[in-house]
């Protein structure tokens, strides 16, 4: 459906990420007329299915999902739109230089005799371990579904019994420390650590990382806790899904419309200005790009208090991550769990790290300026899993890659691409040799690739880092953590606002309920 430039619209989505999709659903279902603007030809922004070679398709940015919210799948209807997700099992696979490996299983008595294989402490440790974050997620949970909370919210949710060691665990720890209270063996402290530091400008020892690890299991997939899975057809399939379930309730959705500015009249928004000169009105903008574009950019410090324009200069919005999009001619075959048949080694998660001290040298290099010279590395072959993802007998593989600075100490990402590229598939190539033969296709992503082709600042995959001190109150600024901005009518909802990015989908949900009831309230005052 085509909009029109002379048309006025109760709210303005900018960004056709999954958040922004969200919350043009949640409007469009509540009767208000919605359009959502998306620079690029394609809807979805990180959240996306492309085909870089005929008959590869392949998840581009995000890769996997656990964290949608139930609530957003149910209230939008989007399994009947064809949001189709299924649990990995195994959930990973982790080979280690010396031959052996371990693997996590939906069945947890699988993955006790895994544990077992290393540590026989360690499996009753993994059961306590976990309990400590099913304690942790049910006192966080209720806190996502609105605004950031108060301080009075957080005291409420961590009283009672452990509930100081609880917020300590949550906020001040590094998941190194966390995993060294648990378990003894180096192997499984070496998989548990890396959902510490996922998307994360940090290593697991920096304190906070903890918070990061919370982060990454806070979903569930039938009833499995913090699994992940696979969705059907590719990431994409998710805001297809959703855009679906906004279009059905009336939201119209323009591709090619990339917002120049937001239009501000007497600190309200009163509409926007698109880059090709159209122009739109409207009641409420609601934007899903990050924090820094949407404020320095499409806003302007003009508008803005000089706190919060500083605020956001302040933001560590830097990336360090490396997508690295694989064409296969066969699978890997791993020294480990040898076969080029699929089998349990290709249908999870692939992890590459063979110990906490490797993946803190890793991030100790990025702080250098420095692409890990043996980099952590989250490998999925979703073909593997599912047919029409790849011509018959070929595979896509993604790797999900750290660490590679947005801004390198020496030399620039044009120049270095291919080398950080290659160095990730000789790293690889240590536990499965025959992979660089195997590559028939190569796309490499580093952190300026990312804020290109996706729009978000500082390819950082989550609107800014998701540490303790980015979170609750202090996201996206200090004094500036509602949905609603200073300018009258503006609101932020995605990643970058509380409580935080992954294809989640609260900001969004949470930030429509809000513009919502101020929508409601002006129509009330103007009935009356």
């Amino acid at each position: 459906m085509a909009a029109s430039s002379n048309t006025h619209y109760d709210a303005i989505v900018v960004g056709s990420g999954h958040n922004g999709l969200i919350a043009a659903s949640y409007l469009a279902k509540a009767g208000k007329k919605v359009l959502v603007l998306e620079r690029r030809g394609i809807i979805g922004g990180a959240t996306v299915t492309e085909e870089p070679w005929p008959g590869y398709r392949i998840s581009t940015c995000s890769y996997v999902c656990q964290l949608l919210l139930p609530e957003v799948i149910q209230d939008l209807d989007l399994t009947r739109h064809g949001y189709d997700v299924r649990p990995l099992d195994p959930q990973y696979f982790m080979p280690f230089p010396d031959g052996r490996y371990i693997a996590s299983f939906l069945d947890s008595g699988k993955t006790a005799e895994q544990i077992a294989k290393f540590s026989h402490k360690g499996v009753a440790a993994h059961d306590a371990y976990w309990a400590m974050w099913g304690r942790i997620i049910a006192r966080m949970k209720p806190l996502t579904e609105g605004p950031a909370p108060t301080a009075q919210d957080l005291e409420r949710a961590f009283d009672g019994p452990d509930g100081e060691e609880d917020w300590q665990t949550l906020t001040k720890r590094s998941i190194a420390d966390v995993l060294d209270d648990y378990f003894e063996s180096e192997e499984i402290k070496a998989v548990l650590c890396v959902g510490g530091v996922i998307g994360t400008n940090a290593g697991p020892r920096t304190p906070g990382t903890a918070y990061v690890k919370y982060h990454h299991i806070l979903g569930q997939i039938d009833g499995h806790q913090g699994a992940w899975g696979y969705v059907c057809g590719g990431m994409g399939s998710v805001s297809q899904a959703i855009a679906s379930s906004a279009r059905e309730q009336g939201a119209e959705i323009l591709t090619d419309a990339e917002v120049a500015e937001i239009d501000i009249r007497d600190g309200v928004a009163k509409g926007v200005h698109l880059q090709d000169g159209r122009s739109f009105d409207t009641d409420a903008v609601l934007s899903n790009a990050d924090p820094y574009r949407t404020y320095l950019g499409m806003v302007g410090e003009k508008h803005l208090p000089e706190d919060l324009a500083s605020g956001v200069k302040q933001m560590r919005m830097e990336g360090s991550v490396v997508k690295v999009l694989l064409a296969l001619g066969e699978l890997p075959d791993f020294t480990a769990l040898p076969g080029k048949e699929i089998g349990p080694q290709h249908t999870g998660g692939i992890v590459i790290n063979p110990s906490v001290d490797a993946l803190q040298t890793a991030w100790e290099e990025c702080e250098r300026g420095e692409p890990s010279r043996r980099p952590f590395i989250d490998g999925y072959i979703q073909s593997a899993t599912e047919d029409g993802l790849a011509p018959p007998g070929k595979h896509t593989m993604s790797l999900f890659c750290q660490y590679a600075p947005y801004r390198l100490a020496e030399g620039t990402w044009e120049e270095r691409r291919e080398e950080i590229g290659r160095n990730i598939i000789d790293t690889f190539a240590e536990y499965a040799p025959n992979l660089p033969d195997a590559v028939e296709g190569i796309e490499i992503l580093g952190p300026p690739d990312i804020e290109e082709r996706i729009g978000i600042t500082g390819g950082n995959i989550f609107h800014g880092e998701i540490l303790p001190d980015q979170m609750f109150g202090n996201r996206p600024v200090p004094g500036y953590a509602d949905y609603r901005t200073p300018v009258e009518n503006l609101y932020l909802c995605g990643a970058g606002a509380w409580p935080g990015g992954a294809v989640y989908g609260a900001p969004g949900r949470n930030c429509a309920r809000e513009a919502l009831k101020d929508l409601e309230t002006r129509n009330g005052e103007t009935a009356s």
